[in-house]
């Protein structure tokens, strides 16, 4: 059997132990031994996140845009429909105006325009909802995109042209 130890010989065994130079130097070693191993491990991981982000180069064979960049699109587009959908008002009047004649603008183009808000309005809200999905596509819902782009391309080269 054992004899008792008072507990004044057990603080004076443990505060030997601790004394000892053995202790110290291997307690020194093992963390010396573990920081030795997380660095390593550490330099390994940076190495190969570097490698991995420069060996990472897209191949952009084809011009479409990049997915973030669609998402992104889709997302301002959106956001700019929902806040600039009141530009139909004037823009219909101004477009029934300049192609029918300028009486049946004044009395056509405002109910045009107040029916372009809502659609706009309601297309701008559905592209910022969806976002990230291609809901059917990443292509704008209503042409053109912004209310402020010319309907026909041909537009733009008759203006340059001038």
């Amino acid at each position: 059997m054992q004899a008792r130890m008072s507990w004044r010989a057990r603080i004076r065994s443990i505060v030997r132990y601790h004394n000892e130079s053995d202790f110290d130097l291997q307690g020194m070693d093992r963390r010396s031994k573990l920081l030795n191993r997380m660095g390593v491990k550490m330099g390994v991981l940076l190495a190969v996140l570097i490698v991995g982000l420069v060996a990472h180069t897209p191949a952009q064979a084809d011009e479409s845009p990049a997915l973030s960049d669609r998402i992104s699109g889709k997302l301002i587009r959106g956001m700019v429909n929902l806040s600039t959908g009141w530009i139909e008002v004037p823009r219909q009047i101004y477009e029934v105006g300049t192609h029918e004649g300028w009486v049946r603008g004044l009395l056509r183009g405002p109910f045009d325009g107040i029916g372009m808000f809502f659609a706009r309005t309601a297309a701008g809200a559905l592209e910022a909802a969806t976002f990230p999905v291609p809901l059917p596509t990443y292509n704008p819902l209503l042409m053109p995109a912004y209310a402020w782009d010319p309907e026909d391309p041909s537009d733009v080269m008759a203006a340059d042209s001038k």
